[in-house]
């Protein structure tokens, strides 16, 4: 094939989008490039006309790009859903995270508290406004612009540093060394897990070849792929 497949998809599912591309792409001779941002900026980026052959986000971003005519409804496959999680320091002490109590006094007690602009980031603001603490962590709160740059301010600062994200992406970084661990899930009562999909864009100029891409998120073979970097 002369052509390579555009594919805009969110980070947090960055290592296994990377992982079933692969396959694919050494089964059907087809290449592909990923281009790795937060859901919410592959919806705007979409939404604002820039080209994909396939887009990979959340569900809701899908929901709303479905609805522009940015992408084929019937082509939506689902991946998995990724879990939020509190990240900490490597060799950092884990705060208890037992309850929606113990949770919202593990933010109170911390120097800094970081979250993304994705996904995650959005249930992070969710949780922290149901929990009334908006207006007495906003001194310590760090806003980063994508995984990478949250990861380097946890791992980066003394002290007492969580971050609220999802556990593909926290296992992602972990997977490529960085200083970082698992402190705990979020409680049940405010858990938020996240569903990524998979869907052919409505513009794209290789609907078969970006079709067979996204068809082949549903295989057992890919299943497996994206379980064992975290999706469930």
């Amino acid at each position: 094939m002369s052509f390579t497949l555009t594919v805009l998809s969110a980070g947090a599912v960055r290592c296994g989008v990377t992982a079933v591309a692969e396959v694919f792409a050494r089964a059907s001779g087809i290449a592909w490039k990923g281009d790795f941002s937060s859901a919410p900026k592959v919806k705007a980026r979409m939404l604002g006309g820039e080209y994909a052959d396939v887009a990979i986000a959340s569900a809701s971003a899908l929901v709303a790009l479905a609805r522009a005519g940015k992408i084929l409804p019937e082509s939506r496959t689902p991946l998995g859903c990724s879990r939020q999680v509190v990240v900490m320091r490597k060799g950092a002490t884990a705060p208890d995270l037992s309850s929606v109590e113990a949770f919202k006094r593990a933010l109170l007690e911390a120097d800094a508290v970081s979250y993304n602009e994705g996904s995650s980031g959005e249930h992070a603001v969710k949780i922290i406004e149901q929990l009334g603490l908006r207006e007495v962590l906003a001194p310590k709160v760090k806003v980063a612009g994508n995984g990478v740059e949250m990861m380097a301010f946890i791992v980066a600062h003394e002290g007492r540093v969580l971050g609220l994200a999802q556990f593909t992406n926290l296992r992602d970084h972990m997977g490529l060394g960085a200083a970082v661990d698992l402190a705990g899930s979020f409680p049940e009562a405010i858990q938020g897990a996240t569903p990524y999909e998979a869907a052919v864009s409505a513009g794209s100029l290789a609907p078969e070849a970006a079709k067979a891409f996204v068809r082949s998120f549903a295989s057992a073979e890919s299943k497996k792929l994206l379980d064992a970097t975290g999706l469930e």
